[in-house]
């Protein structure tokens, strides 16, 4: 906590780990690897930590190798694109880098090589999924296969020792083993990641390839292989997953399989820095980077040309304004053939039937996203334009179906991430000042340095901005105040909703929550998690009215798959 805070040392980069695992990766020249082996020969410490990278590339040796099977092809690897273009573009292999938007959207765009697509197998896929969860990404050569390792002896695991629970965990490991946890899938379902692609697939229910005989009984060693901790964050995940509502989890598990698709298609080095990334959030910063390459190479011959005659940050601009601009016509489209009938009768959807209800949601998005106040505006100036065309559309036209759909894309953005308020109990991080000191100087430089202090003064922009900036820097697993975290600190409106909670929820997953009482945002994010689950609404944080009503009302039904061989 801040209070009597000494300043720790700051943490120097771990030089060791890169080095171990680039000399099990077989990077390493021979004098370097020399020095290496000789290490880990006189540090046992060093030894187990290389053993333990070690064991992710055995699981090479007793993994399935299948083709993908016919409906998981059909599903999926034969109708996602390797690069999303235009129809009419033309295949790119760019040689040189090709400037992509800086992720925050403003700033000096990334120079990111650009490389061919390029396809592998299923089995790929699993092997560097698997290799993935614990934590060392795609490692292995023969470097690794030294004296120094021993291999294991071989283990005696089958199918018939796999505990009945688990079936389905193992079933669905090359879905479940890049997901870090339920967040991390819902951030993949983000409209601008994996969201819109899941309309690529069938709308029926997801129902895995089943696999059997060897192919079962290597997926359980594989699964067995796993360190006891993340076996359960699995077996959690699943749980979680199968605790939502029938058409949200259908949905997630179709973005977790287009995911896997899209990992399969990578090359080598693009799918290596993905799964290496050591945190979710820089995995995902990662797979925004790839994305958006992918993007500006799919781009016509003429904007692409026309890029490369720019200076470096109008390039960034540019790509920022083409992509806002390509989203916002998009999402009218959706929008207005999804609600055309309300549109041509002039009837309402839901919530703006009901006159309370409506009042609540634009309470609830002014309050959230403050769009009309330029210091604590949260939304970019895209989403901006559009929520108030949207507003403006409601008011004085009476088509409220716009307002509906935008309010419920920007809530399931995670770039608008909204978290309780504080009550007179609690407090809020919005400022510098509202740091301690020790803390306060090493954000300034971080945030201002990233983001040009552009958070400054909104919430939860600004606490989440300094929870990430701590996870990089010397405070990295210290807790800080930054927001209202357990009963008692929050809004009453928040207060108020707590019983009404625990009266829903499981007493195992009530003590979970308590489990976190004074972390934030782990209590406030599990707080929101427990209210989807349960189809509730956190007042203030989330939509007015049930989630599963927001759903079934604004998220676009899948586009079907036409058939092999139809027009």
């Amino acid at each position: 906590m801040a209070d009597g805070l000494t300043e720790p040392p700051d943490d120097a980069p771990d030089h060791t780990e890169v080095e171990l695992v680039a000399y099990l990766d077989g990077e390493l020249d021979a004098a370097a690897a020399r020095r290496v082996e000789a290490r880990i020969a006189a540090d046992p410490k060093l030894r187990a930590r290389a053993e333990a990278l070690k064991r992710s590339y055995d699981l090479l040796d007793f993994l399935p190798k299948p083709e993908p099977s016919a409906a998981f092809t059909s599903r999926t690897l034969d109708r996602l694109p390797a690069v999303k273009s235009s129809p009419a573009a033309p295949p790119v292999q760019p040689t040189e880098p090709v400037p992509v938007a800086h992720p925050s959207g403003t700033g000096t765009p990334i120079l990111t090589p650009v490389p061919p697509p390029r396809t592998g197998t299923w089995a790929l896929v699993l092997v560097l999924l698997i290799g993935v969860s614990l934590g060392v990404g795609y490692l292995g050569t023969a470097a690794a296969r030294t004296y120094l390792f021993p291999p294991p002896a071989p283990l005696d695991v089958t199918a018939d020792t796999l505990p009945l629970a688990d079936y389905r965990v193992v079933e669905r490991l090359a879905l479940y083993a890049p997901a870090d946890d339920l967040e991390f899938v819902e951030r993949l379902a983000a409209h601008d990641r994996f969201g819109d692609d899941v309309g690529l697939q069938s709308a029926a229910p997801v129902e895995p390839d089943k696999p059997d005989g060897k192919e079962l009984d290597a997926l359980v060693r594989a699964f067995r292989e796993l360190p006891p901790d993340r076996q359960d964050k699995l077996r959690q995940l699943d749980h979680q997953l199968h605790d939502l509502p029938d058409a949200r989890r259908d949905t997630l598990l179709r973005v977790l399989e287009v995911y896997a698709a899209w990992l399969q298609r990578l090359p080598d080095a693009d799918r290596k820095k993905i799964l290496a990334a050591p945190s979710p959030g820089d995995r995902l910063e990662a797979i925004d980077d790839t994305r958006s390459t992918q993007w500006v190479a799919g781009l016509p011959a003429a904007q692409r040309q026309k890029l490369k005659t720019m200076p470096p940050v109008e390039r960034g601009e540019t790509i920022v304004k083409w992509k806002a601009e390509e989203d916002t016509n998009r999402d009218r489209w959706n929008t207005a053939r999804f609600h055309h009938e309300f549109v041509r009768s002039g009837r309402q959807p839901w919530p703006f039937t009901d006159e309370t209800l409506k009042k609540q949601v634009l309470d609830f998005a002014q309050s959230a996203y403050h769009p009309g106040d330029p210091k604590k505006n949260r939304l970019l100036p895209a989403d901006r334009t559009r929520f108030t065309e949207a507003l403006e559309r409601g008011e004085k036209g009476g088509e409220w179906a716009w307002l509906g759909k935008t309010v419920y894309d920007i809530s399931r953005n995670p770039r608008y991430e909204t978290y309780p308020e504080a009550g007179p109990n609690g407090k809020m991080t919005t400022d510098f000042a509202d740091l301690p000191p020790l803390l306060r100087d090493v954000m300034t430089k971080r945030i201002v340095n990233k983001a040009g202090a552009e958070v400054v003064g909104r919430w939860p922009d600004f606490a989440l901005e300094v929870n990430r900036g701590m996870s990089k820097s010397k405070f990295a697993g210290k807790e800080f105040h930054l927001g209202p975290a357990r009963p008692g600190e929050f809004r009453p409106e928040v207060e108020q909703f707590l019983p009404a909670l625990q009266k829903m929820v499981t007493p195992a997953e009530w003590a979970g929550l308590a489990e976190k009482a004074g972390r934030w945002p782990e209590y406030p994010a599990e707080l929101l998690r427990l209210a989807r689950a349960h189809d509730l609404s956190v007042p203030g944080a989330m939509p007015p009215g049930p989630p599963s009503q927001w759903e079934k009302t604004y998220s676009l039904p899948p586009r079907p798959v036409p058939r092999p061989g139809s027009e």
